[in-house]
């Protein structure tokens, strides 16, 4: 958000983007404790405390921005029509790849680090649409753990196509969430309710 001022329309963009990375996350991370098999009980434990841990941060963010002041200093939303070509896009590009991986490569053990390096790559334009830099760390960092996934599975370690995407994706994400909530909270955007 680079407006000036930080407003309730600004809260509520930050927190719905912030519950989609939550969930996606959480969507990582319990894939990523499913590949382990025996012995997943604590990571998935570890998964449910990080998932209950943000959205509780959440909800106390958005209670402390009760008296933020109307508006968000946009005239319409990001979550307009460029937003859904980004997402038709990263959906096109997760199916068809999935496809020709799975199909004509008859790799469908690296589905997993194609689909975390296309949402990876779906992040590019929301720095312009969201008005934050992050999300081009947030790209960087999950194509980079999707391209480490290959090398390594490649390299010999075939368990790095489910585990690196998992874990990697849902550190990722919920590494990014945190960072947005602190910079609001490090900007006083937020304030105890009253």
């Amino acid at each position: 958000m680079t407006d000036a001022r930080f407003t309730k329309g600004h809260l509520i963009t930050l927190l719905i983007s912030s519950a989609i990375g939550v969930g996606f996350g959480a969507g990582w991370w319990f894939f990523g404790a499913s590949s382990v098999g025996d012995g997943s009980t604590p990571l998935v434990v570890v998964g449910i405390v990080a998932v209950l841990g943000l959205v509780g941060w959440l909800v106390l963010t958005a209670r402390r921005g009760a008296g933020l002041p109307a508006g968000g200093g946009r005239e319409e939303s990001p979550f307009g029509k460029q937003y859904g070509i980004a997402v038709l896009l990263m959906l096109v590009g997760i199916f068809a790849g999935a496809r020709v991986l799975s199909a004509v490569f008859d790799l469908p053990e690296a589905v997993p680090a194609w689909v975390l390096f296309v949402v990876g790559l779906h992040f590019l334009p929301f720095a312009k649409l969201f008005g934050s830099r992050r999300f081009l760390v947030l790209s960087a960092l999950l194509c980079a753990v999707a391209v480490l996934a290959a090398v390594l599975a490649i390299a010999g370690w075939a368990a790095a196509w489910q585990l690196l995407p998992g874990f990697g994706g849902a550190v990722v994400l919920w590494g990014t969430v945190a960072a947005g909530l602190l910079a609001t909270e490090g900007q006083g955007a937020t304030s105890p309710a009253s």
